[in-house]
């Protein structure tokens, strides 16, 4: 179902966010309203609380992204410390390196 919507939203012209919830809530109060003016007072009752847990659904989905984009940033921004940790210890190598190689040309001229 995921890559069902996906495909819809990417043939859309990937529409903003804000753009697909004013599009979805127009949509879900146009069908709240037609099974109100024709509906009985139970279907209206049944297609509200659907419509609930649609919602609770979708605050969920939209958690559980939030949560992965946030472990995403964690792991890169681990990555990143990573490398200039090992840029920091090859300049750390590099530094010790040459003074051994002054120290060794210092022993020689003596």
């Amino acid at each position: 179902m995921k890559q069902k919507l996906k495909a819809v939203y990417i043939r859309f012209g990937r529409p903003s966010p804000l753009q697909v919830a004013g599009v979805a809530g127009a949509l879900w109060a146009l069908a709240l309203l037609a099974v109100a003016l024709f509906g009985g007072q139970r279907l209206v009752w049944v297609v509200s609380s659907l419509m609930s847990l649609v919602t609770l659904g979708a605050l969920g989905l939209v958690w559980n992204e939030s949560r992965q984009t946030r472990l995403e940033a964690r792991a890169s921004a681990e990555r990143a410390e990573v490398t200039l940790r090992r840029i920091l210890a090859a300049f750390e190598v590099e530094r010790l390196a040459a003074e051994r190689r002054r120290a060794a040309e210092g022993d020689r001229a003596a």
